[in-house]
């Protein structure tokens, strides 16, 4: 039989792989974060932040970073295995109307 709800099946494909890019980009936006926060304070206080405090605040922005970045990872990653859970269980629904229409005409004949 045809797979249906095509579009929906490679949605979810793509919401799957862009989870597990989005995990890597937080992973890698972390580290580079952390290795910026030991270059020293000069390149954070750019941003406001006094120098003798920037290790402080990249350790913590790096994991603030890639906490976010892993909760984000794994709700996309969740929306995706939603998508194909719901085609499942409406694929499952399909083949039990179609084997409950077949009992039914076996009955009548």
């Amino acid at each position: 039989m045809k797979k249906r709800f095509g579009v929906l099946r490679i949605l979810a494909t793509i919401l799957k792989i862009l989870g597990i890019v989005v995990a890597a980009f937080a992973v890698l936006g972390g580290l580079g974060t952390l290795i910026v926060s030991f270059a020293g304070g000069d390149l954070l206080s750019a941003f406001g932040v006094d120098a003798s405090s920037g290790f402080f605040v990249g350790l913590i922005s790096s994991f603030g970073i890639v906490i976010v970045g892993i909760l984000y990872a794994v709700l996309l990653y969740g929306y995706g295995e939603l998508l194909l859970l719901l085609l499942s269980m409406e694929d499952n629904t399909f083949k039990t109307v179609k084997l409950l229409e077949d009992v039914i005409k076996d009955d009548q004949a």
